[in-house]
Formats: structure tokens, C-alpha cells, sequence
């Protein structure tokens, strides 16, 4: 039987982001919901179980940041990779960002040859998918 598609849950607020993500991710087969924030990200989470987390720092209402903190406190979450994609370049964000458990920064623009190796890697060191987790 086929290894299904990996879900990705790409949380950004700007349409032309979310829009390059999801063509790229979706051209490499990858299985991808794009959302605005991250209240329709927390609403996404029940219906979708997605494998990964894609997320932007600045977003409107809570911030990337303190998104990935809470996916980090919730027993269906935590092991689930989060990927930021962020403008900010301050090595204090990134140092945020990891500290807030986050696997891995990308840097806003970024190619898209790169966010297929972060995902493709982030996918590849999660325990939840090496625990092959059934849908």
C-alpha cells in the first residue's frame, strides 16, 4: 500500500505567500491546507491532523511564535514539526522561534528548492510520522 501524502497545515497572512506555498508543496505531492491566522489554524487542527506546521511570525491576533508554543503544549500537537517562515532576520527570533520549539527558520524570500528540503527534512526527523500514525 502507498504512504499517504503528508498534510501540511501553512498558516501565513499574506495571499501570495500562502499561494506559492501551497502550489510548490502541492506540485511535490504533499497534501496542504492554507490559512490566514492562527485562530482558522486552531480550527483546522481537528479536521485536518496535519503532519506539519508551517507558520509565519507576524500574524494577525497571536503570533507565530506563541502558536507554536501552545502546539507544543497540547498532548495531540506537540510532536508534530513546526517549520517558521519569517522576513524577520534578528537572530533573536530565530532563537525564539527554536526556543518556542520550532525545528527549523526559513527566511523570507526563500527559494523554493529550500522550503521542499525543510519540509522534506522536518518530515523525516518527526517522531509522530516515524511512528507511521494512521489517519
Amino acid at each position: 500500500m502507498a504512504k499517504a501524502a503528508a498534510r501540511i497545515l501553512a498558516v501565513d497572512d499574506d495571499p501570495r505567500v500562502r499561494r506559492f506555498v501551497t502550489r510548490a508543496l502541492r506540485g511535490a505531492g504533499y497534501d496542504v491546507v492554507a490559512v490566514p491566522d492562527a485562530e482558522s489554524a486552531i480550527a483546522q487542527l481537528l479536521a485536518s491532523r496535519p503532519d506539519l506546521f508551517l507558520l509565519d511570525i507576524n500574524l494577525p491576533g497571536m503570533n507565530g511564535i506563541i502558536l507554536t508554543q501552545r502546539l507544543q503544549q497540547q498532548r495531540g500537537t506537540r510532536q508534530v514539526p513546526v517549520v517558521i517562515l519569517s522576513v524577520r532576520t534578528d537572530p533573536r527570533d530565530k532563537v525564539a522561534a527554536y526556543a518556542s520549539g520550532a525545528m527549523t527558520y526559513l527566511e523570507k524570500p526563500f527559494k523554493t528548492q529550500d522550503l521542499l528540503d525543510a519540509v522534506r527534512l522536518a518530515l523525516e526527523f518527526s517522531p509522530r510520522r516515524a511512528e507511521g500514525r494512521g489517519r
